[in-house]
């Protein structure tokens, strides 16, 4: 059973994977606020965050920074239904759009958003410089992305944090980004990682 549910994390399904949702929601409650404090939203932003899970970020968002709109992109359709359920005055109202997909195969509209985040979910990307070139392109220029991970196996130690925040300040460069800011913070039950970055203005890669 519990197999079943850490497999789930990846890729939440049906009754378990509304399970998942909520012990996502709960576990990164405090990893989601800090990482939207990074992105440094003003009105009338246009926000992406990708892997939305059961919606708690996108609500923390359309509560607190009126005047936004924000879309959702997510691998699970039970995660879409979810927030769905969750979200459903604001997509009423066009404040906010979700779909199920993939990042890497994601058809974004060029220089859409002004920001972007992710939290718990890049490692879980299969292909991500593909993914993070998707979402550059999708950026404004001087548009900022935000990408938190903070381990959660077995075998999760300080260090493993440090190591994705190396991983991804490589991935956010290559893929173009600039003005790269890696950022730790002890949160139980481990130290977490945020990496901020611009896309440049006037500036190619």
């Amino acid at each position: 059973m519990f197999k079943t549910i850490t497999k789930n994390f990846k890729k939440p399904k049906g009754l378990i994977g509304k399970i998942v949702g909520l012990i996502m929601a709960a576990e990164n409650k405090t990893l989601n606020e800090w990482t939207i404090r990074q992105l440094k939203i003003r009105p009338k932003d246009r926000i992406l965050e990708v892997g939305y899970g059961p919606g708690y970020s996108i609500d923390y968002i359309t509560d607190h920074y009126p005047g936004v709109y924000v879309d959702g992109i997510d691998v699970s359709k039970t995660m879409k239904d979810q927030a769905t359920h969750r979200l459903d005055p604001e997509i009423e109202q066009g404040d906010v759009k979700l779909f199920a997909g993939d990042v890497a195969e994601a058809d974004f509209q060029q220089g859409r958003y002004h920001k972007v985040f992710t939290v718990n979910n890049y490692t879980l990307w299969e292909n991500k410089r593909t993914g993070l070139q998707k979402l550059y392109e999708a950026l404004v220029p001087g548009g900022r992305i935000a990408i938190t991970m903070q381990p959660r196996q077995e075998d999760a130690r300080e260090n493993k944090a440090r190591t994705f925040g190396k991983d991804i300040q490589r991935d956010l460069k290559t893929c173009g980004f600039r003005r790269i800011k890696v950022q730790y913070r002890k949160i139980s039950p481990e130290l977490a990682v945020c990496v901020t970055a611009l896309k440049p203005v006037g500036h190619p890669r």
